[in-house]
C-alpha cells in the first residue's frame, strides 16, 4: 500500500477527532513520552515499605561502565560478610574481576574464532562473534568460574582506575584487537598451520590483551596484605593472603550450590528443562551456563522462599521497560502510554522475547518483598547506580513487573524441591543448546 495524500488526509483527521489532541500534543511535545503518560496511581502504589526486608547497607556504583552483574554478584557475597565480621559498606573489588573476566573473554573468544573458522565470512554465527568479541555484560555462572578460578579480593587492594569505572575506550581498544587478531587465526586456519604455529600466534596475542588490562585496569595481586577496623572498632589485619584464600575465609560459598533459574514462557523452551547456550561463556574449561526453565509461580516462590531465609537474590531484568530511573519505581503501570497515543502497545511476556522486543538488559539484587496473605505486591531492589537514584539507590518493582520483565534468578538449590534439583542433576551434563542469539543469552 502506498502512503497517498489522502491516506494523509484521513490520518490528519483522525488526529484531530482524537480527544485532547491539542492538549496531549502539548504535553508531549514539552515534557516527553515518559513525563507525560506518567502515573500518580503507581508513585502511590510503589511506597518502598516491605514486610520481608533485608539489611544490605549503602549502595554501591558501577558508573560509566556495563559490570550490573559483577556489582550485583560481589554485593549479593558481600551482604553475608558485612553482617559475619562486622564491616559496614564493605566492597569488593570489581576491577579485580573485571581485569580476570576480560582477558579470559579474550581467550573464549580465540577459541570460537578457531572453532568456526572454516565458514565463511557473513555466516550468522561468525557475523555473531565480530560484532561483539568481548563485552563488559555477563551472567551469574561466568561471575562463578571467575570466583572459582581466581577467588576475589577488597576494594581497597584493588582500587577501580579510569577504565573500570568509564569503560568505553577499553571495549573499543580491545574489540579492535581481537577482530584484528580473528584475521590472522581464520588465516591460519585457512593455510592448514600446524596447531603449534596456532598456539604460539594465540599465546601472543593473550600476551598483548594481559598487557593493556595491566596498563588500563591494573595487576591483580597473587598475594596481599589486608588490615580493618570493624564496627566495634576492633583492629584485623591479613598478611600475604591469596584471593583464593580470601574468598574462602570472608565469604565461603560453595558456588555449585547456587543454580540460575529461568522464566521464558517461549514455546521453544518448555519448562523444567535445562538449557545452556552456544559460544556464551568466559573461562575456557570452566563452568558452563545453565538455565532451569521455570512457570513464573514456581520461579517467584523460591524467590520468596530464599528472602524469608534472610538471603539476598541476584537477578536479571529488563530495566529499561515501564521504569522512573529517577524515582526508583519498576512497575507495568508507571506509564499509561496506551492511554497517552490512543494506541494498543500490548504483548505478552512470550511475545516480547520472540520479536526482539524485550531481553535482559541488567542485574541488580532483591533484597526485600512485601507479602500480603502470603502473595507478593512488590519488591525491594538494591541497584548498583549509587545513591542519586531512587531511594537512595534502592529501587521498587511492582509483583507484576517481576511477571513480565524478570527474566533470571539465582537461588541456593536447598530451597528448590526434590523433582526440580533431580532435573538439574539428569540433565546437567546434557542441556539442551540454544542459539548463539537466543534472548537467554542476554548478557546482563
Amino acid at each position: 500500500m502506498e502512503i497517498t495524500n489522502e491516506l494523509l488526509k484521513r490520518f490528519d483527521k483522525d488526529v484531530q477527532e482524537t480527544p485532547a489532541s491539542a492538549t496531549l500534543k502539548n504535553a508531549v511535545a514539552t515534557n516527553g513520552i515518559n513525563k507525560s503518560s506518567e502515573t500518580l496511581a503507581s508513585k502511590i502504589a510503589m511506597n518502598p515499605t516491605f514486610s520481608v526486608e533485608l539489611e544490605t547497607g549503602s549502595v554501591t556504583d558501577q558508573m560509566k561502565s556495563g559490570l550490573c552483574w559483577v556489582f550485583a554478584a560481589l554485593n549479593t557475597l558481600r551482604h553475608p560478610l558485612q553482617a559475619d565480621f562486622k564491616i559496614k559498606d564493605f566492597e569488593l573489588s570489581q576491577g579485580y574481576l573485571l581485569f580476570w573476566d576480560k582477558l579470559e573473554k579474550s581467550n573464549f573468544f580465540f577459541e570460537n574464532v578457531l572453532n568456526t573458522a572454516v565458514l565463511p565470512v557473513g555466516d550468522r554465527k561468525v557475523d555473531f562473534l565480530m560484532t561483539t568479541p568481548q563485552q563488559d555484560g555477563g551472567q551469574w555462572d561466568m561471575i562463578c568460574a571467575l570466583v572459582e578460578k581466581y577467588g576475589l579480593v577488597p576494594k581497597s587492594v584493588m582500587p577501580d582506575t579510569f577504565s573500570r569505572q568509564n569503560s568505553s575506550e577499553l571495549n573499543d581498544v580491545l574489540n579492535k584487537k581481537l577482530r584484528k587478531d580473528a584475521i590472522v587465526l581464520r588465516k591460519l586456519v585457512a593455510d592448514n598451520a600446524p596447531e603449534s604455529e596456532i598456539n604460539q600466534a594465540k599465546e601472543n596475542m593473550l600476551s598483548e590483551v594481559y598487557r593493556i588490562l595491566v596498563y588500563t585496569v591494573g595487576t591483580p595481586p597473587t598475594s596481599f596484605d589486608w588490615s580493618y577496623r570493624d564496627d566495634d572498632k576492633k583492629f584485623h589485619e591479613e598478611k600475604n593472603i591469596t584471593p583464593q584464600d580470601f574468598f574462602k575465609k570472608y565469604i565461603n560459598w560453595d558456588l555449585s550450590d547456587y543454580v540460575s533459574l529461568i522464566n521464558s514462557p517461549t514455546d521453544d523452551k518448555p519448562y523444567n528443562h535445562l538449557y545452556t547456550v552456544e559460544m556464551l561463556g568466559n573461562v575456557v574449561g570452566g563452568r558452563q551456563v545453565r538455565h532451569l526453565n521455570l512457570d513464573i509461580d514456581t520461579f517467584k516462590s523460591l524467590a520468596i522462599k530464599q528472602l524469608e531465609a534472610g538471603e539476598s537474590i541476584w537477578f536479571g531484568s529488563d530495566v529499561g521497560q515501564s521504569s522512573d530511573t529517577k524515582l526508583g519505581i519498576m512497575d507495568t503501570k508507571i506509564h499509561d502510554i496506551n492511554g497517552l497515543f490512543a494506541a494498543d502497545f500490548q504483548m505478552t511476556k512470550a511475545e516480547r522475547l520472540d520479536y526482539a522486543e524485550s531481553l535482559m538488559t541488567h542485574a541488580m539484587v532483591i533484597t526485600g518483598v512485601n507479602l500480603e496473605d502470603g502473595k507478593p505486591t512488590k519488591w525491594k531492589v538494591e541497584n548498583s547506580w549509587g545513591e542519586k537514584v531512587g531511594t537512595k539507590g534502592y529501587f521498587v518493582m511492582s509483583d507484576d513487573w517481576f511477571d513480565q520483565y524478570t527474566y533470571q534468578i539465582v537461588i541456593n538449590k536447598k530451597y528448590l524441591p526434590e523433582n526440580l534439583k533431580k532435573i538439574i542433576q539428569d540433565e546437567y551434563d546434557q542441556p539442551k543448546v540454544l542459539a548463539p542469539w537466543d534472548p537467554m543469552g542476554a548478557l546482563a
